[in-house]
């Protein structure tokens, strides 16, 4: 124990002083131009979307030729190829702040928020002191700073949904619904919601949902929503056809096409995957076992039903691991439980490694995995094998 804690200080100091040192470097122009980020280049296509759309132009932010040429003047992409803006209006209406913003303050503050959120959130589900310097330095946090991604706050609306489920039904989802903003984590929410007749729940996620699609309509408008279904056969050959992210990615989708299996092929053994998944969801949600193991489920089987999922994305299993983690701490751990939760916590940093590597993805295992744990902790509440 006191080497996985001299572990984790060391990761969270060298991640600090590594991150430190390309904003100083990108300010005094070493590495592109003064203003702008070598590092975290996913959140190019945030910022350049929303400035664009705060310049009115908020259509032309789905055209991948114009936020390419937008990308090139005004970020540090220089390499060949660009990032696409493939999110639908409400998010952009959330990166619109961000858009007032130089890039380096605003990335700054896009990666303080989320992670502050996550953070918050997760500590109410485990608040031992032990547990502050795991979740600050958790590999998914980690991950989603470095790219600039948004995982983090993907995570933070499952785990909102799990600590005011039983409490504050509509304010769970609002958490919920707010997914609409990546709505391929949102596929199995209905499935969820409905088994364990959350009706409270589901009205509120529908009127969260709903509404952040009507103030999209107000701004950045119609245009916007005409632009992002113009550009959406563009964002389903990204994953149809760029064999090269097929490797990057950890969805059983990607882990077939890998293997050398054909579109179709991939699509059916993902969708077999998908829906054994959700079997089992609505089998735990329709026992409403309680918020925990319900919104564990949900979060791990929302990675298992998209084919598009990155290993940054695999942080969204961070309400399912720290819910385990405190019934493990609270009652016993079950066998397989600590080695499995391990495994999960640290696999965003190697699970890119062994997909370019080895061609194989291992988030689907490890998460099929989690699932049967989250499972067995409903239908086995009694440890059948309680560590000492």
């Amino acid at each position: 124990m006191a080497a996985l804690w001299r572990a984790l200080r060391l990761a969270l100091g060298c991640f600090a002083v590594l991150f430190i040192a390309a904003f100083a470097a990108n300010e005094l122009g070493l590495g592109g131009k003064p203003g702008s980020l070598p590092m975290a280049t996913d959140f190019a296509p945030y910022w350049s979307a929303a400035s664009m759309a705060l310049q009115h132009q908020a259509a032309t932010a789905y055209d991948n030729a114009a936020i390419e040429a937008f990308e090139r003047a005004h970020t540090a992409i220089n390499q060949p190829g660009y990032l696409a803006f493939y999110y639908p209006p409400p998010f952009l209406l959330a990166c619109l702040p961000f858009g007032l913003l130089p890039y380096v303050a605003a990335l700054l503050l896009f990666i303080a928020l989320q992670s502050a959120l996550l953070t918050a959130a997760i500590r109410r589900i485990l608040p031992q002191d032990w547990a502050t310097l795991p979740v600050l330095c958790a590999p998914g946090v980690l991950m989603n700073a470095v790219s600039g991604q948004n995982g983090s706050l993907t995570a933070a609306c499952f785990t909102g949904g799990l600590l005011f489920l039983q409490t504050r039904p509509l304010l769970a989802g609002a958490c919920l619904g707010a997914l609409v903003y990546k709505p391929q984590m949102a596929l199995a929410v209905p499935v969820a919601l409905f088994c364990a007749r959350r009706w409270r729940v589901m009205c509120g996620a529908a009127l969260s949902a709903g509404g952040l699609c009507a103030a999209s309509l107000a701004f950045p408008g119609l245009a916007a929503w005409r632009g992002f279904f113009a550009n959406a056969p563009a964002a389903r050959a990204d994953l149809e056809t760029l064999a090269i992210k097929w490797r990057l990615m950890q969805s059983v989708y990607a882990g077939l096409r890998e293997a050398g299996f054909g579109l179709h092929a991939a699509y059916a053994g993902h969708a077999v995957a998908a829906l054994a998944a959700l079997a089992c969801l609505a089998l735990i949600c329709a026992r409403r076992p309680g918020a925990g193991p319900e919104m564990a489920a949900l979060a791990t089987t929302a990675l298992l039903t998209t084919p598009f999922l990155y290993d940054y994305d695999l942080i969204v299993a961070a309400p399912a691991l720290a819910w385990l983690t405190a019934q493990g701490t609270r009652s016993g751990w079950c066998g397989g439980e600590r080695a499995l939760l391990l495994a999960l916590f640290l696999a965003p940093f190697g699970a890119r490694a062994v997909g370019i590597g080895l061609g194989v993805p291992i988030g689907p295992p490890l998460l099929a995995g989690l699932l049967g744990l989250i499972a067995r902790r409903v239908f086995a509440p009694v440890p059948p094998q309680v560590a000492a």
